[in-house]
């Protein structure tokens, strides 16, 4: 399984903590490709689209924050078009409110983790990769 972060920030000064923290809690696991495409909110969209479809991930996986937000899922949303069999999932704190009501307007979204995902996201993993099988 190939595994995409998608770290997109306001600069590149301001790189997340949750990739560091999440490959932390997987490191160990073999069946798991990482990738990482690194970019600000002020990049070209389509520069970031490319770099991730030459990845061809089987996930992409984010952190949304209000900063990122509308960047965010305007890249994804491309990748998901060019990449329709990718599994998107979001987290971080833009998760806290009706995550329901999120998922039905941006169908392309797979799944968002409500808060803080370094816990629940490696059991996540681990129930899709073996859905896979």
């Amino acid at each position: 399984m190939k595994l995409l972060w998608l770290d997109l920030n306001s600069s590149y000064a301001h790189s997340s903590l949750a990739l560091p923290a999440l490959h932390a809690q997987i490191a160990d696991d073999t069946t798991i490709e990482w990738c990482v495409v690194s970019a600000t909110i002020n990049e070209n969209t389509g520069s970031v689209v490319n770099q991730i479809y030459h990845h061809q991930p089987d996930i992409i996986a984010a952190t949304n924050w209000l900063f990122n937000h509308e960047q965010l899922l305007h890249i994804v949303s491309r990748a998901k078009a060019l990449l329709p069999h990718c599994c998107i999932i979001l987290g971080g704190p833009e998760f806290l409110g009706d995550n329901a009501a999120f998922l039905y307007k941006n169908k392309f979204v797979s799944g968002v983790f409500r808060g803080e995902g370094e816990e629940v996201f490696p059991l996540w993993l681990k129930v899709w990769n073996h859905s896979k099988e």
